[in-house]
């Protein structure tokens, strides 16, 4: 179980475990993950364990766009879980993860997101510089020397999310590039949306002010400082989460 607020979740594993549930410390191929908050807390979850199964769960006043189920609902839903069969008590959607790899390794060992990786500029006021070269099966871009706030690779689940507040669209399949308050070339695309085989390169180029970037993954709090010259590769990976749908009975 996975909360943003211990007390609550420490309050939920009493009364789960006085419910008869088991609940485990680390995490477990055959359990189910509860995140109890919003959508900040499912991508927590995601990188907190290894191709989890996530029952969202939506608690006070927490926005959970992602989180269909409300806490008043819990107990009941796992009931209906442990003696339910699959076809008339859940749904499970599988999301697949992407990645930021230099030299075909992932930054850090292991620099993946479920909503999208964004690169900007290291200080907030200036604009980034960088190339970005594109391969998505037969089909080559290129655009040199980008000057903007950054640009971000998203996948169908973060859709909804960054890239929606900068393209005012989504997508279901395949990846999307987002390219964020682009100054120059005037001819850039506002976005593009890719299929799911995609291989997303971008390389810092030298500028007047600065010579670094930042690139960052969902909501988490660390980046990745990128120097001058240096390029990553985002791209899907064959790590993926799961989502468990209940299906709640109308009341």
């Amino acid at each position: 179980m996975i909360s943003n607020d211990e007390t609550q979740q420490k309050e939920w594993e009493t009364t789960l475990e006085e419910q008869g549930f088991d609940i485990v410390d680390e995490y477990e191929s055959d359990a189910i993950v509860i995140t109890l908050g919003g959508d900040g807390t499912i991508l927590h979850a995601a990188r907190a364990c290894s191709d989890p199964t996530i029952l969202p769960v939506r608690t006070g006043s927490s926005k959970g766009f992602k989180t269909q189920l409300d806490s008043d609902q819990l107990v009941e839903t796992l009931d209906r879980l442990e003696s339910g069969t699959n076809e008339d008590t859940y749904t499970i959607r599988e999301h697949s993860k992407i990645a930021a790899c230099h030299d075909g390794t992932q930054l850090r060992g292991e620099f993946t997101a479920v909503n999208e990786v964004s690169l900007h500029h290291s200080s907030p006021t200036l604009a980034s510089v960088l190339t970005m070269r594109i391969q998505d099966r037969g089909d080559h871009y290129k655009f040199d020397r980008i000057v903007g706030d950054g640009v971000l690779v998203a996948t169908p689940f973060g859709s909804t999310a960054y890239y929606q507040s900068i393209t005012n669209g989504t997508f279901s399949e395949g990846l999307g590039v987002a390219f964020n308050n682009i100054h120059t070339p005037v001819e850039t695309p506002d976005y593009l949306v890719l299929s799911s085989d995609a291989v997303v390169e971008v390389e810092i180029l030298e500028s007047e002010h600065a010579s670094s970037a930042a690139l960052t993954r969902d909501n988490a709090e660390e980046t990745y400082e990128l120097a001058v010259g240096e390029t990553v590769e985002i791209r899907q990976t064959d790590e993926s989460i799961e989502i468990l749908d209940p299906l709640v009975p109308e009341r």
